[in-house]
């Protein structure tokens, strides 16, 4: 039975189609992945009267602690403490035995100017970075040196697409940054209080109130994306509870008035969760006050991360949204790159301040460059040993050509003493000729009794004169001159042949042919 089992079980793994096993296969790989990034992140919430850390390892909050700039003794009397801000960084990080050199924080929003616009609403252009960052002088209207300006678009899950722009004071960025550098601690990432907030409450609909000691915050979650970013400084100390409570009250009536006025017919739902957070989240009267008052849903925030039951969630609401950040190494999230995604989720911290990473593209190109290189070195290399084959070979030719320059001019030079040798060749073969041809005319003559009176050689031919004692004897000369072989037949007779007895004769030598 057991066999027929693991049988079984086999042919199931074996009958996967391709897309199951490349599915299964991913998601071995994104668990092995997350447990790879997954180590400690320190956070930092900063507002203008205090800040709050945590620590997370592992999507657990492991230590946590706040500080209040007031109560620090380095804090400048009615300043905000940044300039001290690394000072209690490092207290805080003792204290509670945090330790971490590089951090994720988040700023308050009350002097940003945040602003979602639908992609129609743009103006044209010929990129979508061009179209935002030309709409972005009417948006912000203070001097774009003063501010660092952010921008994401987002896909809604009814198929549109918006911009969303924020401008942060240059001043509210760089003092957190290098205070905190100053003091040995990197900044990774910065981001608004409220996209934080928006990411730890993780709900499609939602209200959010944020209540600080000096400000607080108004969200409105629609489709999971913050629309309504409301941000206030107010002064509780200088109010009683019960005019704080109507306070706070009256500005969420106002905004989600204002919400729906800008969307007739699909309205804020009232049974959507309403989450307070924020420093005065704990305080007993105020929530009783707001209990009381308002006629939203009021809901306590569940922290989305593993963490002990007396963390008061609700006051380290934004140090858990800033935990839960997602940070891919090999993803731009400055929101300039004009990408389109469904969350949310800005980099507010300046390129100036980021450390070198190399893009998405930037790889892809070293890839293709590595492959290239790899695909063309065994052809530069087969060209090289040609060429050098090449080289040689013309070497060898010009040796060659060398060579027989010196022998034709060799050549040049023995033409002239090769003439003379085959004239004088010529002479002495010509002269033994000669002596031969007359050996053989005076020989011929003596045996028949004729007489030669005279011989002249021509070099080709040969005259005699002779005399016979009768025409039978001459015509007989004639006929041994012919029989020797040294002169061309038939020779010529002289005149009055065969009868006469004399005349001249003309010879042609053999070798003169």
């Amino acid at each position: 039975m057991a066999e027929q089992k693991s049988k079984v079980k086999s042919q199931g793994v074996l009958a996967l189609d391709l897309s199951t096993a490349v599915r299964k296969l991913g998601n071995i790989i994104e668990r092995l992945l997350a447990r790879f990034v997954s180590g400690k992140v320190v956070t930092l919430d900063i507002s203008s009267a205090g800040v709050s850390i945590m620590e997370t390892r592992g999507g657990t909050i492991r230590r946590w602690a706040d500080a209040s700039f007031e109560s620090e003794e380095a804090a400048p009397a009615g300043g905000k403490g940044e300039s001290d801000l690394g000072a209690i960084v490092r207290r805080l990080m003792r204290s509670s035995g945090i330790k971490a050199s590089k951090v994720i924080i988040s700023i308050s929003g009350l002097y940003t100017i945040s602003r979602f616009i639908p992609t129609s609403g743009l103006p044209p252009a010929p990129t979508l970075d061009e179209s935002v960052n030309e709409i972005a002088r009417d948006i912000i209207p203070v001097p774009r040196d003063t501010v660092y300006f952010f921008w994401q678009a987002l896909n809604t899950a009814e198929g549109g697409s918006h911009v969303f722009t924020t401008g942060v004071p240059r001043d509210v960025i760089d003092d957190k940054v290098r205070a905190l550098k100053a003091a040995g601690i990197s900044t990774q990432a910065i981001e608004l209080k409220t996209m934080a907030l928006a990411r730890a409450v993780g709900k499609k609909e939602a209200l959010i109130l944020n209540i600080e000691l000096t400000n607080f915050d108004i969200v409105i979650l629609s489709n999971g994306v913050p629309e309504i970013i409301h941000s206030l400084a107010w002064r509780p100390d200088s109010m009683g509870t019960e005019d704080a409570t109507e306070y706070l009250a009256a500005q969420l009536d106002m905004i989600v008035e204002h919400y729906n006025a800008g969307r007739v017919g699909r309205p804020f739902d009232m049974s959507a969760p309403l989450y307070i957070t924020g420093q005065l989240s704990v305080k007993p009267e105020l929530m009783e006050g707001l209990k009381s008052r308002l006629e939203f849903n009021i809901e306590p925030l569940a922290s989305p991360l593993g963490c002990p039951v007396f963390l008061p969630v609700s006051q380290y609401a934004a140090n858990i949204g800033l935990a839960m950040r997602k940070e891919m190494s090999m993803r731009d999230v400055s929101g300039n790159s004009g990408a389109g995604s469904s969350t949310l989720s800005v980099n507010l911290l300046p390129h100036a301040y980021q450390p070198w990473r190399p893009t998405l593209k930037q790889i892809y190109s070293v890839i293709i460059i590595i492959a290239a290189v790899a695909l063309v070195f065994p052809l530069w290399q087969l060209t090289t040993e040609e060429m050098k084959k090449t080289s040689a070979l013309q070497m060898k030719d010009v040796a060659l050509n060398a060579q027989l320059v010196k022998k034709k001019a060799e050549i040049e030079r023995r033409d002239p003493l090769q003439k003379a040798i085959d004239e004088y060749h010529s002479i002495i073969v010509r002269d033994k000729s000669f002596t031969d041809d007359i050996k053989v005319i005076v020989q011929e003559a003596a045996k028949l009794g004729v007489e030669v009176s005279s011989i002249s050689h021509g070099g080709k031919n040969i005259n005699i004169s002779c005399q016979a004692a009768d025409y039978i004897s001459f015509r007989d000369y004639l006929t041994a001159l012919e029989a020797s072989g040294r002169f061309a037949t038939p020779i010529p007779p002289p005149e009055g042949y065969p009868y006469t007895t004399s005349g001249p004769i003309m010879l042609t030598t053999q070798t003169s042919k």
